[in-house]
């Protein structure tokens, strides 16, 4: 069984060495976006003398074609590839391609499930793999191996758990394919069950302060590191969360969400929810750097009483 994978990302590195020592690796390729995540496969390839190539999604056609015939592989393996790959190119190799996704299908099809499971309070995710079909995420299931998120996982963290599970997960995949071939047993997704999750825009990473505390914790735990935290504003400045604490409930009805409850060098900031909850603001992002929510205090001059959160817009203002 020769097995060629398309993947991006240094945890996915493990996974690709457990394929090489069973010499079952002929090629990796990579996005030629974002160079620095994938210099750690790059050197491990080279040295291993497996071929290497970075593709171009202006002129992924050809130069997708030509790593397929050079690494002349059964199947190919895709890990977080991000370029859409041509529907014709789908069936060159004997077995076709097969897609590791990091979530559960169907219901988290999209480019980024890991976000979206945290964000909405998943107990666990997944790494589905999938037949790959010109239907993005829609192909019959070989796998589903459920990978539990933790409470304090952060996106980056979570990516961790999934790559120390994927070597194991890689292995028995290949071995089942080169056991049942073109026969390998598939489940079809069941169509009224799927759901798809585009990349978060904006909007979707800004913290709503009328949603509960664990909701906002789950948001700011899901954008840290890959999104540089959860956008809210202090004193008009955006600032993003990146770590925030459960602070208790504040015990009063008529504290609106946002307030600040608490500001002091000692303690730091504690920030009123929507459900009666408060958080800490233990680490965050300016313009200026990274800062502490102690740090914060000094740095803005905040007081009890103020506000965070996004202001409001300059119609809204004006009128």
């Amino acid at each position: 069984m020769k097995v060629a994978v398309l993947c991006h990302g240094g945890v996915l590195q493990a996974a690709l060495e457990a394929l090489a020592s069973q010499r079952l690796l002929t090629g990796v390729g990579v996005p030629d976006r974002m160079p620095e995540l994938n210099m750690g496969l790059e050197q491990a390839a080279r040295q291993a003398g497996i071929l290497f190539a970075r593709i171009d999604s202006t002129a992924i056609e050809d130069q997708l074609a030509g790593w397929l015939e050079a690494s002349n592989s059964d199947v190919v393996c895709v890990m977080g590839f991000p370029h859409r790959i041509p529907a014709h190119l789908l069936q060159r190799p004997k077995f076709g391609f097969f897609n590791f996704h990091g979530g559960a299908l169907p219901g988290y099809r999209g480019p980024d499930p890991v976000f979206w499971q945290i964000r909405n309070q998943e107990p666990s995710g997944a790494i589905t793999i999938h037949r790959m079909t010109p239907e993005l995420d829609a192909g019959g299931i070989a796998h589903a191996e459920n990978v539990p998120v933790g409470p304090e996982d952060t996106y980056g963290l979570y990516m961790q758990r999934l790559g120390a599970v994927l070597p194991r997960v890689m292995i028995e995949f290949v071995q089942r394919l080169a056991i049942h071939g073109e026969g390998l047993p598939l489940a079809e997704q069941v169509a009224m069950e799927a759901r798809y999750w585009r990349r978060p825009e904006a909007a979707e990473l800004t913290i709503d302060w009328t949603a509960s505390a664990e909701a906002i914790k789950a948001l700011v735990r899901a954008c840290n590191p890959l999104y540089a935290g959860a956008l809210t504003t202090l004193k008009g400045i955006p600032i993003r969360l990146l770590q925030v604490t459960d602070g208790g409930a504040h015990g009063s009805a008529n504290v609106e969400p946002g307030t600040i409850l608490e500001a002091s060098p000692e303690y730091g900031v504690r920030i009123a929810c929507g459900d009666g909850g408060t958080l800490i603001a233990d680490i965050l992002y300016a313009e200026d750097g990274f800062f502490t929510g102690r740090q914060l205090v000094k740095l803005f001059g905040l007081r009890m009483g103020e506000q965070v959160g996004m202001p409001k817009p300059l119609g809204d203002v004006i009128g």
